[in-house]
């Protein structure tokens, strides 16, 4: 624990590095550790949510088990996300500086933080069904705006006292928490066993999309939308205190396994409860919709679950938005930026509680939009990982000036940037939601929303194709290599 305690990141005291490289003699930690992490982070009830949204597409039990067990298998991505941080020695966004310019790479950063942001008001409007759930149960008042209210602000008050101490009490935390989430959700397959139906199979005319194949192909696009590519601007951020040579089939293994398996969990329970449960009263207050089909023994530890499950998932999301809005360029220590962060994520709360005519709406128009952004940042991301070899001049990360290897042209690498946002526009035409269908999905697509797939296509194709036209530009700027590792 000496390094750890040498830089100041222990468990339950406010950690002193943001965006700075960690240092080579600072490094601590194992790769085993991803494994709490992502477990505890994938438990939560937004996958009840997810799985159940697959059965009112129309795909029957199996059909939705099926989109369920591939995206547990798409966390291998996450997975790969997590491998820069060791490498680079900062935060996700930081990372992708050396793709976008130092200054350039305010915008994805802008966009990351929204997105994170979102998903922590998105979080603790399911904790605050869930606290109200649970007032009602133990006897306290629980109808009306008070009680609500009072529920909205226990959330930001657990959601953000251990991401304000840091990394250290994150992985203390989720380990702890995992252990009683993922047995209370095995429990409850035992639980809601007897009431599912078994041969659930809506008929053809309830399908979203053309036929069952292009309705399964939209349902893994929604479900990626909240999964794997929900999390992967997070991954660089809870590894890069991993020494640099840490294995990285560890790190990119113990994330799959941990995020794949809680993932699949979830999204098993949202599907088989979506075969009776009642889909009006899901839409309106998922939690109550639940509660009212369980056993009396089991409504308390089924919101033990809830209210746990999102705010472990909320940890990583009020963390890794302070990581990102350091990125964007502001000079402000990143305890600061968690609470600006509670100040706006209770505002759009607020909203959803107060204003959205349906949650589930506002989930899957929130969910909708990130992806157009997020699917072309994450390929990026991975193909300049992978294309550099994992080789990164660590200072020139944080260093905002032309003094840093990712200057480019006055702080920003037009190229790259072009193609982000040529991608995301790409991808809003193979969109098919509620705020916006493309005339695509209807005409070409049978009615499938491919933005999941069509954004990281477009990005990553077009950033290899770019990095290998610019090979000798780049040898004649820096004739070295482009690596200085933090040492």
């Amino acid at each position: 624990m000496k390094a750890a305690e040498a830089m100041g990141d222990v468990a339950f005291r406010v950690e002193a590095h943001g965006i700075d490289v960690i240092r080579s003699q600072e490094r601590h930690g194992k790769p085993k550790e991803l494994f709490w992490i992502w477990l505890a982070g994938q438990l939560t009830f937004s996958g009840f949510i997810i799985g159940q949204l697959f059965t009112q597409m129309g795909l029957s039990l199996t059909e939705s088990l099926v989109v369920s067990a591939l995206l547990a298998l798409s966390f291998v991505v996450l997975g790969w996300a997590g491998l820069p941080g060791p490498k680079a020695g900062t935060g996700t966004l930081t990372i992708t500086r050396s793709v976008f310019g130092v200054k350039g790479n305010a915008l994805p950063s802008v966009l990351s933080w929204l997105n994170m942001v979102g998903w922590e008001a998105v979080t603790m409007v399911l904790t605050s069904y869930a606290f109200v759930s649970l007032f009602g149960v133990l006897g306290l008042p629980h109808d009306g705006t008070g009680p609500l209210i009072i529920a909205i602000l226990l959330s930001i008050v657990l959601t953000f006292s251990v991401p304000i101490l840091g990394h250290a009490t994150i992985v203390v935390a989720q380990r702890y928490l995992a252990y009683g989430l993922g047995l209370l959700s095995l429990i409850m397959f035992g639980v809601i066993f007897p009431r599912v139906n078994w041969h659930y199979a809506p008929p053809p005319s309830h399908l979203w999309a053309s036929g069952v194949t292009t309705t399964m192909i939209f349902a893994l696009s929604i479900g990626l939308m909240s999964t794997t590519l929900s999390w992967t601007n997070y991954a660089a951020d809870y590894t890069r205190y991993l020494p640099k040579d840490s294995s990285g089939k560890a790190i990119v293994g113990y994330t799959w396994l941990g995020a794949g398996i809680a993932a699949f969990i979830v999204l098993a329970l949202g599907v088989l409860l979506g075969t009776f449960v009642n889909p009006e009263a899901y839409s309106r207050n998922p939690v109550a919709a639940i509660m009212a089909v369980l056993p009396t023994w089991y409504v308390v530890p089924f919101l033990f679950v809830a209210i746990v499950g999102q705010i472990t998932a909320n940890y990583l999301n009020a963390y890794s938005s302070a990581m990102s809005f350091l990125a964007i360029g502001f000079p402000i220590r990143r305890y600061v930026s968690a609470l600006l962060d509670a100040t706006i994520a209770l505002a759009i709360s607020l909203y959803a509680i107060f204003l959205a005519p349906q949650f589930v709406n506002f989930f899957t128009n929130f969910l909708s939009l990130s992806v157009l952004v997020i699917g072309p940042w994450t390929a990026m991301y991975l193909v300049n990982h992978f294309v550099r070899r994992g080789e990164y001049d660590a200072e020139s990360l944080v260093t905002v000036s032309p003094k840093s290897r990712y200057w480019f042209q006055n702080g920003v690498n037009w190229g790259p940037l072009m193609i982000f946002l040529l991608s995301a526009f790409l991808a809003f035409w193979t969109v098919n939601s509620t705020m916006w269908v493309s005339p695509l999905s209807k005409s070409l697509l049978g009615g499938m929303d491919i933005s999941s797939f069509s954004g990281p296509l477009f990005a990553g194709g077009l950033y290899y194709l770019y990095w290998r036209l610019t090979e000798k530009s780049r040898a004649q700027v820096f004739p070295a290599n482009d690596v200085q590792l933090a040492e």
